[in-house]
């Protein structure tokens, strides 16, 4: 009869995989939904997808459990997807369906390649009693796992605002983290290489919730980059059915844009001028960003600060 030792160790092990393999599952959903990836790193979802390839061999060449084998191929597929779709809604990349399905058939053979590879690999040189080979092979991945987390703190401290990131995904990627931890407490022989891996990933989702709590709650108006309401949606495409544009210069607020002056003193300003030429110029991008319920740079908003001009005295 196993003991309770054990039931427990599984019970929590069985967690952390659930949630270990389907955290990304919230971000994919989110993408679709917004039909947008704005705010989110592409370069993370793809060093995800690398790092899942090295957590996969290693669990196979270590002959894991088939549950611990399986978690990250799919944690790898949905990187994957994440990273399409990145491709796909992206603002800078903006692919056709066509050369997006095109890429995912070559981005999934390939993965297979490269994990077989690794695999045959890693049992050569365990085979051959090359010294730190399963050792780098366990700690790679953690290190590229963790790497995948910097591009999004870079974007998340950029725009002082965390758009875009599901933290439903941030939630259940802690949770998997701390129930596979507790898990690793009750087993007879503590796995510190398993330890160190979950410990990272808790880390790095407790950075991005406290990016969250500290721009997006405490200072919003910090933010150069924010999520649209729903009123502010429905505002928007309102006026845009009028000709109208979605918000009054004196609604918009930046904090690395003052607004000052008026609108007579825009139009006799070559500055203002060509600012009214770059709102024309984004004001249907810009309706089609509300529309989606993306996020907006508030800089589209802003009207520029005008230099005071003194004019000497007249004799």
């Amino acid at each position: 009869m196993p003991s309770t030792r054990s039931i427990l160790e599984n019970v929590f092990g069985m967690l952390g995989i659930v949630f270990w393999s389907f955290q990304l599952l919230p971000q994919v959903v989110d993408n679709y939904k917004a039909k947008s990836t704005e705010g989110l790193s592409y370069s993370m979802f793809f060093i995800w997808t690398l790092a899942a390839l090295g957590f996969g061999s290693y669990g196979i060449v270590e002959q894991l459990s088939y549950p611990i084998i399986i978690q990250p191929q799919i944690f790898g597929a949905l990187s994957t997807v994440c990273y399409l779709q990145c491709l796909y809604y992206g603002q800078r990349t903006r692919w056709s369906l066509k050369w997006t399905m095109i890429a995912a058939v070559f981005f999934f053979v390939a993965m297979a390649g490269i994990q077989a590879g690794a695999v045959f690999a890693t049992r050569a040189g365990k085979d051959h009693d090359v010294k730190g080979t399963i050792d780098a092979a366990g700690i790679i991945p953690i290190i590229l796992l963790a790497i995948g987390f910097m591009p999004q703190y870079f974007d998340i401290y950029r725009d002082r605002s965390v758009v875009g990131v599901s933290m439903p995904f941030i939630a259940a990627d802690a949770a998997g983290a701390c129930f596979s931890l507790i898990s690793l407490a009750f087993r007879e022989e503590f796995d510190l290489l398993a330890a160190l891996n979950y410990v990272v990933v808790l880390i790095c989702d407790l950075i991005v919730v406290v990016f969250y709590v500290y721009f997006n709650k405490l200072h919003p108006e910090l933010a150069r980059v924010r999520e649209v309401s729903m009123d502010e949606e429905k505002a928007a495409n309102a006026a845009t059915e009028v000709g109208e544009p979605p918000f009054r210069f004196e609604e918009a607020q930046s904090t690395s844009t003052t607004i000052v002056g008026t609108e007579e003193d825009l139009k006799a300003s070559p500055l203002g001028q060509e600012e009214q030429q770059h709102q024309q110029q984004h004001h249907h991008s810009l309706g089609a960003f509300l529309r989606n319920g993306t996020t907006i740079p508030n800089h589209i908003h802003a009207t520029p600060v005008l230099p005071k001009v003194e004019h000497p005295p007249s004799a």
